[in-house]
């Protein structure tokens, strides 16, 4: 899965004037994932540097994180789903502030809860947030100013990883730019643990041969999640009948298919 950068546009009544506040940066990966038993402490850190030579306050906050194959994004209030780890997760500062090109580590611990019953991935937000100040001396109507948001994601993969159950939704014709023809695949995952596959597709025609082979750009899906995946159809004679064999193709034993009949 991939990291998510945010930008979030606030208007507030004042002058007409653009302000930008992205001197904050996250360095090194925005997915910390740790491999835990239940009863387990991990502790872990995250660096943060401020790129400007002016002191920058940040602010760090908790969220849970959700997502769809509508490509809707969720970022929800602690524990607000069954497998959000954000109670297990206690971190400091809270907020800070980074004086001019100063680096420094937000230190978290995790403590994971003695109970058997445990399995799969649980997960939740760190964000990290520089606070813009308000100037009080500007006058005027519209006071436009840009906050940059790094969402890092706190994975706990549980030992015992539980069952893989990836379903696939019915396949749907989409068009792209330029009207290309895409083959969406739409996927929940229904099991316990994360999984990352990847989707390929290999069509047919009526005499059974081989016609063409069509992979799709990898993603990931946390349990209770979905995501689209497309294969690209351009350049496939249309107005024909195809048999579609559809793999998705994750790690061990997450290995799960569809057969399927396209015509287009």
């Amino acid at each position: 899965m991939k990291p998510y950068r945010l930008l979030i546009f606030l208007f507030l009544f004042s002058i007409l004037s653009l302000s930008s506040n992205a001197s904050v940066e996250v360095l090194g990966s925005l997915k910390h994932v740790h491999t835990v038993n239940p009863g387990d402490t991990i502790k872990g850190e995250i660096r943060i540097q401020n790129n400007e030579g002016t002191d920058q306050e940040v602010k760090i906050y908790q969220t849970d994180l959700q997502y769809n194959f509508k490509d809707n994004t969720f970022y929800e209030e602690p524990v607000s789903h069954n497998r959000s780890n954000a109670r297990w997760v206690q971190f400091s500062p809270k907020s800070v502030i980074l004086k001019g090109k100063e680096a420094r580590n937000i230190e978290y611990e995790m403590i994971v809860p003695k109970n058997d019953s445990l399995k799969g991935t649980y997960w939740s937000i760190l964000m990290v947030e520089g606070v813009a100040p308000i100037d009080p001396n500007q006058k005027g109507e519209l006071n436009i100013r840009t906050v940059t948001r790094y969402a890092v994601q706190i994975v706990s993969e549980m030992v015992s990883k539980g069952k893989g159950d990836l379903k696939f939704l019915e396949p749907t014709l989409i068009k792209g730019e330029d009207n290309n023809l895409f083959l969406a695949i739409d996927m929940v995952n229904d099991g316990d643990h994360y999984i990352s596959p990847e989707v390929s597709m290999e069509l047919y025609d009526e005499a059974g041969n081989l016609i063409k082979t069509l992979s799709a750009s990898r993603k990931g899906l946390y349990p209770t999640t979905s995501t689209r995946f497309k294969l690209d159809l351009n350049g496939l004679p249309s107005k024909k009948t195809y048999s579609a064999m559809i793999v998705a193709a994750g790690s061990a034993n997450d290995v799960f298919g569809l057969e399927y009949t396209l015509y287009f």
